[in-house]
């Protein structure tokens, strides 16, 4: 081989924050080389992000170190909004349908600092005081040009660049990528500060006013995230105590005490998007592909959702097991999203944000309304858990379903293709030992789900057996097939060796309404891939087929 044209690392990855941490690890983890880098001299100290929601608690768990996070964080288990010294909207976390019915306040510096130590275990470091000046790229690999903080320059040849390195991306200026959208007029001030009030220590409150808008997060005991809107015009410096305490007694209509300030600073609002999130070899995630309004917490959650997303797809298509396709759904999936989420949280913020007596009226009028119903407060709180989204658009997602399956496949709280997969426990392997549905879905490969219905005989498992036996003998090592009976069918392991899951309650039919024969491919995140009712061989295989080489 031409030593100049010799790979030096698989993935680089561009950006030690915490996107680009997870994208790293996730690379890693997967048993691919890797080699991320940072331009700034050390991790930052500043608390920013401060939401971690269910859904990425969800994808923590599935690595294994959800635990981490939830022992070193605050468990927000709501909210209200405050208008005119009334509770105009309440919300709460405690009704999801997820094992982390809460919203996670934990600073971004003490995340970075868990993933960080994720990242040591896997065998990574961040490489620090390394900045990106320059790429090119051809059909086979991707050169980019590295200056360190000697000024040395260096040269390194990968497979694939992830950008991960924030608004200001590098990567995409390199690319020439367009980064659409734009500035809030409005100007922002925030402090991680004590507070002595009598606002909950485990709830989010704000205060909505003809002054502008405030809101407190907790941090931990005593000490929160305020934000407020302030004057039009761009504040110099950063903000002082008495200012924010002025602002509270004002706009505030419980009393509270501001003291001990650990940061304060002024900030704008952008709303931007990338104009697409690959270019070749590289491509683009977190902030460097999105920056939104803080509203709703989701900016961090997104761009490790990002990582999370695409890790799995690049590991099968370097590895050879994947076809293109794969790797073009990753701009195809989340840009939807990224769109989304930024659409999601500029509504939020400009209702919000209303000063128009007219408006805020209206809103203070509707807000009770529409909190008091149970279906539209579920379906909110779903919303900015993360919990709803899904890739039901996506180009690698499918279905079948024939007769009278179809009609049961378009209603009721089934997980369509391109969903998030619905947990279920009180489950038990064949073994005897118990389980729960989001234990058994970890790992890198496929799952193959296949219900047997309510009313399934032997011959019926029999023809689930045969299915099971066909897909995994075709794809080893890349899909992994359950049978799943009720608790009195315990013919369902008859002629076949691997996985068994008995439903003893049908919590898991349920969940998947499998009311007779059918199948569910979950992907590696997560999501459904593709259903098939009934559990078509033929078609699951068609489906596969599209997938893997």
């Amino acid at each position: 081989m031409n030593p100049q044209a010799a790979i030096d690392v698989p993935v680089l990855v561009v950006g030690g924050g915490p996107t680009g941490m997870m994208m790293a690890a996730e690379i890693a983890r997967r048993g691919i080389g890797c080699r991320i880098v940072d331009k700034t001299p050390h991790a930052s100290k500043l608390s920013k992000a401060l939401v971690i929601h269910a859904r990425t608690l969800e994808i923590f768990e599935n690595i294994g170190i959800a635990d981490r996070f939830v022992d070193a964080g605050v468990k927000a288990h709501g909210g209200s909004v405050y208008a005119s010294g009334k509770r105009i909207l309440h919300f709460s976390f405690d009704n999801l349908a997820s094992r982390y019915n809460f919203a996670l306040m934990l600073p971004q510096d003490e995340t970075e600092a868990l993933l960080e130590r994720h990242l040591e275990d896997l065998g990574l470091k961040v490489e620090r005081s390394v900045e990106l000046v320059g790429l090119a790229q051809t059909a086979d690999a991707i050169t980019v040009t590295l200056k360190h903080s000697d000024d040395r320059e260096e040269q390194c040849r990968a497979e694939y660049l992830i950008g991960c390195d924030g608004a200001h991306s590098a990567v995409r200026h390199a690319l020439n990528l367009g980064f659409d959208g734009a500035e809030y007029e409005e100007n922002f001030a925030l402090a991680d500060i004590r507070i002595d009030s009598s606002m909950p220590d485990d709830e989010i409150c704000g205060f909505a006013s003809e002054k502008g808008l405030v809101f407190f997060f907790p941090i931990t005991h005593g000490r929160y995230r305020m934000i407020a809107d302030v004057d039009a015009e761009r504040p110099g410096g950063e903000p002082k105590l008495e200012d924010l305490q002025k602002i509270v007694d004002e706009q505030c209509h419980i009393p509270a005490r501001l003291h001990d300030p650990k940061w304060m600073a002024y900030f704008k609002i952008h709303r931007r998007q990338a104009s697409a999130y690959r270019a070749g070899r590289a491509f683009l995630a977190g902030d460097a592909a999105h920056i939104h309004s803080p509203a709703g917490g989701q900016g961090m959650n997104t761009g490790l959702q990002d990582a999370y997303n695409l890790a799995w797809k690049l590991a099968l298509t370097m590895k050879g097991l994947a076809k293109p396709a794969l790797l073009d759904s990753y701009g195809a999936e989340r840009h939807a999203v990224g769109r989304a989420v930024l659409k999601f949280s500029d509504t939020m913020t400009r209702v919000m944000e209303l000063r128009n007596p007219v408006a805020a009226s209206i809103r203070n009028r509707l807000a009770p309304v529409l909190s008091g119903s149970d279906m539209f407060r579920d379906a909110a709180t779903r919303r900015v858990a993360e919990l709803e989204i899904n890739y039901r658009e996506s180009p690698i997602v499918g279905e079948y379903h024939e007769g009278l399956f179809a009609s049961l496949a378009s209603f009721g709280g089934t997980p369509r293709a391109g969903d998030r997969a619905l947990d279920a426990e009180g489950l038990r392997l064949r073994d005897g030992k118990s389980a729960r549905l989001f234990e058994l879905l970890r790992g890198n490969d496929h799952k193959l789900l296949l219900f047997g219905g309510a009313r399934a005989g032997a011959s019926e498992y029999a023809a689930l057996a045969s299915t099971a036996k066909q897909i995994t003998d075709k794809y080893q090592g890349n899909v992994t097939a359950y049978v799943i009976a009720g608790g009195n069918q315990p013919d369902a392991t008859a002629g076949w060796s691997g996985g068994v899951i008995i439903d003893d309650t049908d919590a898991l039919h349920r969940a998947y309404q499998a009311v007779s024969s059918c199948a569910y491919i979950i992907r590696p995140d997560g999501y459904v891939a593709y259903r098939s009712f009934p559990a078509d061989a033929a078609h699951l295989m068609e489906y596969l087929g599209r997938i893997f080489v």
